[in-house]
C-alpha cells in the first residue's frame, strides 16, 4: 500500500511540471484568441471556449503571475513552487515513515484530500484569480455537475459576463432558477440560455426581468408551457428559442417583441395558423422550425 501511494505521489508531481509547460504570455495569448475567435452566441461553443479558459486560467494562476502591473515580478517560479510542493511531500513521507503501521493512514488521507479537491477544482473552479473574475464575459452552470453549488457560490464576483448560460445537462437536473437568477442581477446580460432542464423547469422566474439589455433568451428543452413575462427586455430582444417545449400559443405577449429577428419555434405545439399570424405580425423575423 505505501509503495502505491509513493508511486501516485510522483506521479502527481509529475503532472504538475507537465502543467507549467507553457509562459504566463503565451497563455495570456491562447486565452484572448479564444475570446476572440469564439461566437459566444453558440451556447455549445461558449461551453467549450469557457471550459479552454478556465483551464488555461489555471495554469496561469499556478505560475503565480501578477498581472496588475508589466513591472510586477513572480511571485515565485515554477522550480519554486515544484520545490516547495516536493518538501512538503518528503517531510509528509518521513513523518510517515516515523509512524510505523499507521503510515499509510497518515500519508493516504492529505493525498485523498487533495486529489478530490483537485477533482471538483477542475468541474467548478472557485479558486480564480481576479483578472479572471473581471475579464470572463461566459459563465456556464451546470446543475448536473455534484460540484456545481462552487461555481454558484462565487457568480457575484464575476464582473462582466454577457452570456450565462443554465443546464441541466444530458438528462436535466432540479435547479432553483430564482437563486441563480438574483446572483447574476448585476451581469451586463446580453444573452441568456436556460436549457436542457426537460420537466425540472415548468417556468421562469421574474428575475428574468432585470436583465433590461437581454438580446438573445433561449429556453429550450424545458418543460414550459406558456411564455414567460419578459416586459423589461422584450422590445429589445433580437432572437427567442422556445423550441421543445409544450408551449401551445405565444399571445398575447409576442406583440411586444418589435424587434425580433429570429424566433425558434421546433418541436413546439404552436399551430401553423399561428405561425403564419406571427410572421405577418412580425415580418422581419425569421421562424426557425428546425
Amino acid at each position: 500500500m505505501k509503495y502505491l501511494l509513493f508511486g501516485l505521489l510522483f506521479i502527481l508531481i509529475s503532472e504538475k511540471i507537465l502543467a507549467q509547460d507553457l509562459t504566463a504570455k503565451q497563455i495570456d495569448q491562447k486565452m484572448t484568441e479564444i475570446r476572440e475567435n469564439t461566437n459566444w452566441d453558440d451556447p455549445a461553443a461558449a461551453i467549450i471556449a469557457n471550459d479552454d479558459i478556465k483551464k488555461l486560467s489555471d495554469q496561469l494562476l499556478n505560475l503565480g503571475k501578477k498581472k496588475k502591473d508589466p513591472k510586477d515580478v513572480w511571485i515565485k517560479s515554477p522550480a519554486e513552487q515544484n520545490q516547495d510542493y516536493n518538501v512538503g511531500i518528503f517531510k509528509q513521507m518521513m513523518k510517515s515513515v516515523e509512524q510505523g503501521k499507521g503510515a499509510d493512514l497518515l500519508l493516504g488521507e492529505p493525498l485523498r484530500k487533495e486529489i478530490v479537491e483537485e477533482y471538483k477544482e477542475d468541474q467548478s473552479p472557485k479558486n480564480l484569480r481576479k483578472e479572471y473574475l473581471q475579464e470572463m464575459t461566459v459563465l456556464v452552470i451546470d446543475m448536473s455537475l455534484p460540484t456545481v453549488q462552487r461555481t454558484i457560490d462565487i457568480m457575484e464576483n464575476y464582473k462582466s459576463i454577457k452570456t450565462l448560460v443554465i443546464t441541466g445537462g444530458e438528462h436535466g437536473a432540479p435547479v432553483q432558477l430564482n437563486l441563480i437568477l438574483s446572483r447574476a442581477a448585476k451581469f451586463p446580460l446580453k444573452n441568456l440560455y436556460i436549457i436542457n432542464f426537460r420537466n425540472f423547469v415548468s417556468s421562469i422566474p421574474t428575475q428574468v426581468n432585470q436583465f433590461t439589455n437581454l438580446s438573445t433568451l433561449g429556453i429550450f428543452n424545458n418543460h414550459i408551457s406558456q411564455l414567460p413575462d419578459l416586459n423589461g427586455f422584450s422590445s429589445k430582444l433580437d432572437s427567442l428559442f422556445i423550441d421543445i417545449n409544450p408551449i401551445t400559443t405565444l399571445y398575447p405577449k409576442i406583440s411586444s417583441f418589435k424587434n425580433l429577428k429570429k424566433l425558434g419555434l421546433g418541436k413546439t405545439s404552436i399551430s401553423e395558423a399561428e405561425r403564419n399570424k406571427i410572421q405577418s405580425l412580425l415580418p422581419n423575423c425569421l421562424i426557425v422550425e428546425k
